[in-house]
């Protein structure tokens, strides 16, 4: 009878395995989807800033997946039990603490999208933290010395000790982020002792500091990760004799030294804005990650005889790999190409993250230098449901002529949410990405236009003086019989040609129209947006003519642009679908071997 009562420890690790490589697998892919969504959609100009929402999705699956490595060290080695079923716990408790750190508005002063509301409120938030928490940890440490263990430490020349140092690097990435993350949480807990609003610590602002903030611990994380992804695969469990290690890593890790010597020499991988420490951390990773993608490929195509149904593991990592290459890459070598050409600089005020040297005006209507483009804002359009202005770019390469159009969209609300509010619009290349968001726009209550028409009466061929230059009056053309819905046959209509020399060097050519519709005139000027100048045609009698002349600052139409190149972006998404294959893959053979197990039985 005392055997009905013996506790199974381990028997749930075999079942809760492949849903842990399932629910890793599908998290992941979730956090990277939501990445591409930012990328695509938001205008902070990247798919990653350590908003507080992204780490709360983040943490949980960096805590899961040292759970599964940790679950595979039990099951080839019956070490580290006691830390799967802590990773495991923690997992679930950090998804449900995400949720409270999202959903409470306690983070609403250092996240861009912490929400609150719908009914919840902060303390239902924290009860439901707590009623899974409290009882977690107590049945955790109250069974601890229960939990089935070794005694003898692992080998140093052994996977599973590796695998283990991989999956507390995972760990400790996870607790940092989730501190740092928690900052304004701890604040309210201290305030409960030290008083009510006292900052005890300072949190971390959304701005580009917050980015190095984490950067600089998380690069470290990268270049150890790269390394263990690299090479643990090739050791056995139990312990592994070095010449067996390096007849199988020489040639790997000779073509990742080649490989990454090749990057970091023709790359231009030069980031040193925050100094050569950070530069060389980069540099580093970088050759840990190339090494991470070349030895995985090397153990599918050597160690496993390129059996991909057994290569799940090593798909995972070398899509890991690929995800770090393509994030370093295109973090460090991000482009700003918009840098200003057109004269205008925009104040975007002094809690503005933006720099006016980095923002280019582009003037409706004129060709702008932008690096190795012309961009011209050609025009805009409106949403047919919503309130969005999509304004047409046309981007013209100068080395090859490429020519294309993107369409940010914006529009300015100053009523109650007062702002600009503006989605990007990138264009898609093999190597590269060119990434454009709108970051201001002409404020609506102070472009009316209160200036009024001053009359010229002048002959064909005289000049008409503006402030910033001349006009010609070339040509007046007038006919009866006009086609057209609601015109009869006495009606006539006259257009002007007119040709505007600007002190700018540029010449533009206007047709103002007159239409005599049975006695009653009605005028239809026309409008040079770049110089401000409206020119209309008031009257028509023989040879000489009636013009209008209005110049003001409101008839321009302009907007200003922010842009980036992001290089090897592509490396980050092809990672992506990569890694969660290798989980896919993985899932798919425990579970076979699951049922293989139950059918001897």
């Amino acid at each position: 009878m005392a055997g009905l009562w013996t506790k199974d420890y381990s028997g749930w690790i075999r079942s809760a395995l492949p849903w842990a490589l399932f629910a890793a697998g599908v998290l992941g892919l979730g956090i990277m989807m939501g990445a591409a969504w930012a990328y695509e959609s938001l205008n902070f100009g990247g798919y990653w800033a350590w908003d507080p929402v992204e780490n709360a999705s983040l943490v949980p699956w960096l805590v899961l997946v040292a759970g599964i490595h940790t679950m595979l060290i039990y099951k080839h080695t019956g070490h580290s039990l006691r830390s799967t079923f802590l990773f495991i716990l923690l997992s679930l408790l950090l998804v449900l603490y995400s949720t409270y750190l999202t959903r409470s508005g306690d983070l609403q002063e250092t996240s861009v999208h912490a929400f609150t509301g719908e009914g919840i409120t902060k303390w239902h938030l924290r009860a439901f933290v707590l009623a899974f928490l409290l009882p977690s940890l107590v049945l955790y440490i109250k069974r601890f010395k229960l939990l089935p263990h070794i005694a003898k430490e692992e080998e140093t020349s052994s996977r599973e000790f590796w695998m283990f140092i991989g999956s507390l690097v995972l760990f400790l990435s996870a607790v940092t982020i989730i501190c740092m993350t928690s900052l304004p949480v701890f604040n309210k807990i201290a305030g409960l002792f030290v008083g009510r609003g006292t900052e005890v610590f300072k949190p971390l602002a959304f701005s580009e500091d917050t980015v190095f903030a984490y950067n600089r611990i998380q690069i470290f994380v990268a270049i150890i990760l790269g390394i263990l992804t690299a090479f643990t695969q090739f050791l056995k469990y139990k312990n592994t004799s070095s010449k067996f290690v390096w007849r199988n890593l020489l040639w790997p890790t000779l073509a990742s030294v080649v490989i990454a010597s090749l990057i970091l020499a023709f790359g231009g991988i030069n980031y040193n804005t925050y100094g050569i420490g950070y530069l060389g951390a980069i540099w580093l990773a970088i050759v840990s990650s190339v090494y991470a993608v070349i030895a995985n490929s090397a153990y599918i195509w050597v160690g496993l005889n390129g059996k991909l149904k057994v290569s799940g593991g090593s798909i995972s990592h070398l899509g890991f790999g690929l995800m770090l290459v393509g994030i370093l890459i295109s973090s460090s070598k991000k482009e700003t190409i918009s840098f200003n050409t057109s004269g205008i600089f925009i104040n975007f005020g002094k809690d503005s993250k933006e720099k006016p040297g980095e923002n280019l005006t582009l003037v409706k209507g004129l060709r702008t230098d932008m690096g190795k483009y012309w961009v011209t804002y050609e025009k805009d359009s409106a949403h047919p449901k919503k309130p969005l202005w999509y304004y047409h770019l046309k981007f013209e390469n100068k080395e090859n002529n490429e020519v294309f159009v993107l369409k940010p969209n914006a529009f300015i609300n100053y009523k109650g949410n007062e702002g600009l509010m503006a989605n990007p619009d990138a264009k898609h290349h093999l190597g590269y990405d060119v990434f454009t968001y709108i970051t201001s726009l002409p404020d609506p209550n102070k472009t009316k236009d209160t200036s009024t028409f001053k009359t010229e009466t002048v002959n064909i061929g005289d000049t008409l003086f503006y402030s910033k230059g001349f006009a010609v009056v070339e040509n007046v053309s007038s006919r009866d019989n006009i086609p057209g819905a609601g015109m009869s046959p006495t009606d006539s209509a006259s257009i002007a040609t007119i040709k505007v020399f600007a002190k700018s060097e540029s010449i533009y050519t206007v047709d103002p129209l007159l239409i005599n519709k049975g006695g009653n005139l009605m005028s239809f000027p026309d409008t040079i947006a770049a110089e401000g100048l409206v020119l209309q045609l008031q009257k028509v009698q023989g040879n000489k003519v009636e013009v209008g002349v209005k110049e003001s600052d409101s008839v321009m139409q302009y907007l200003t642009l922010k842009a980036y190149k992001f290089p090897m972006i592509n490396l980050l998404w092809l990672g992506t679908i990569i890694m969660v294959a290798g989980f896919a893959v993985s899932t798919v053979r425990r579970v076979q071997l699951n049922r293989n197990k139950l059918q001897k039985i």
